[in-house]
C-alpha cells in the first residue's frame, strides 16, 4: 500500500471526527499521517494531530502559498474540507493542487454552486422532481413559515415565521433569505459516501431528536429503506461523490421532504462511523488504488448518540 498524508482542511473543532480517522489508521500498516491546517491558532482539531499548520485565513492572499508549502513539504496528496468556505477555496483553486497530485475530496463546481445555495438546490429539486418542503407563496402565506440563509451553515440565521407581521419584519430585515413551507415531522441527517465514480456506498438515515445551535446532541440511527433509496436517487441526479450529509423531514405521513446537501462531513457522523459506517476505512482503501465494497448489515440500526462537549486548556 502507498503511503497515504491525509489533509483536513478547516478541521476546527472536529475532534470526534479526526479520532475515528486516526482509530481506522490504527488498522492500517505504519507509515501513513494525518495532518490538519486552519487559520485558528486555538483549533481544537489542531491540539490532536501531531502534524499540523496554521495557514492565513482563506481571504488573505498568502493563504494558498501557505497551504501549497505545507501539502509540498508534508507530501499530502490528499484533502478533505471540513467546511462550505474550505470547500469553496479548494474549488477555485483546484489547479495547483491537481498539478501537485492531490485527490481532492469536493465535489465539481456546478455541483458546488447548487448545494451552497439553498434557492438554487430547491429550484433543482423541482425540476428534477426530488421531494422537497413547498415555496412560500406571497399570494396565500401558509404560516408557519421557515426564513432561512440563501447561503450558510447549520442553523445560522434560520428563524420560523408564524405570522404575517413576523413575515414583514423578516423580510424588510433580510433580503437575502429563502422563504419555505415549515415541515412537521421528524428531523433526519443522511451520512453518505460514494466512490470516484458516485457509486454510494454509504447512506445511514438518522434521526435528529435533538439539536442544539445547529449541531445533533442527540440521534438514532434509523435504516429506513424508503429514505435510503430516496437519498439515492436525490444523491443520482445531483452526481454526488465522497463525503456528504443530506438533510430532510420524514412527514407524519411517511413521505420524506429533502431541504438540505451538504458537501462534507456532518457533525454527527461520528454516529454513523462508530456504529458500523466506516467511512475512514473507505477513504484510505480508495486512497491505496483498491476496490471498495461495502456492506450495509454492519451499521447498528436503533443505535443512539448522545454528545457532549469537552474542551482543550492552551
Amino acid at each position: 500500500m502507498k503511503k497515504i498524508n491525509l489533509l483536513f482542511l478547516a478541521p476546527n473543532w472536529r475532534v470526534g471526527l479526526i479520532r475515528t480517522f486516526q482509530q481506522t489508521l490504527n488498522s492500517f500498516p505504519s507509515g501513513h499521517n494525518i495532518a490538519g491546517a486552519d487559520s485558528n491558532i486555538y483549533s481544537p482539531a489542531l491540539k490532536i494531530l501531531d502534524i499540523k499548520q496554521n495557514i492565513p485565513r482563506f481571504d488573505d492572499p498568502d493563504c494558498l502559498k501557505s497551504l501549497l508549502t505545507f501539502c509540498r513539504e508534508k507530501s499530502i496528496n490528499a484533502i478533505v474540507p471540513l467546511t462550505n468556505r474550505a470547500i469553496e477555496y479548494l474549488d477555485t483553486n483546484r489547479k495547483p493542487f491537481i498539478d501537485l497530485s492531490i485527490h481532492l475530496y469536493i465535489n465539481n463546481s456546478e455541483v458546488i454552486s447548487i448545494c451552497h445555495d439553498k434557492e438554487k438546490l430547491s429550484n433543482f429539486f423541482q425540476e428534477k422532481g426530488i421531494p422537497k418542503p413547498n415555496p412560500f407563496d406571497p399570494l396565500s402565506p401558509n404560516f408557519p413559515l421557515i426564513s432561512k440563509p440563501k447561503k450558510g451553515e447549520g442553523s445560522k440565521g434560520c428563524v420560523v415565521i408564524n405570522d404575517q407581521v413576523d413575515l414583514d419584519y423578516y423580510k424588510a430585515k433580510h433580503s437575502n433569505q429563502i422563504l419555505q413551507q415549515f415541515v412537521k415531522g421528524d428531523e433526519y441527517t443522511i451520512d453518505w459516501f460514494s466512490d470516484s465514480n458516485g457509486l454510494p456506498l454509504v447512506v445511514t438515515p438518522r434521526k435528529r431528536i435533538e439539536t442544539r445551535a445547529g449541531e445533533v446532541t442527540l440521534s438514532q440511527i434509523d435504516m429506513d429503506e424508503e429514505i435510503i433509496e430516496q437519498a439515492k436517487k436525490m444523491a443520482k441526479a445531483l452526481g454526488l461523490k465522497g463525503p456528504c450529509n443530506l438533510q430532510g423531514f420524514k412527514e407524519s405521513s411517511g413521505r420524506f421532504l429533502f431541504t438540505d446537501v451538504n458537501l462534507r462531513f456532518g457533525s454527527g457522523s461520528v454516529h454513523s462511523i462508530s456504529q458500523g459506517a466506516d467511512i475512514p476505512n473507505l477513504i484510505f482503501r480508495e486512497l491505496a488504488g483498491e476496490k471498495l465494497e461495502f456492506n450495509p448489515a454492519l451499521i447498528k440500526d436503533g443505535s443512539i448518540m448522545s454528545r457532549y462537549n469537552d474542551g482543550f486548556f492552551f
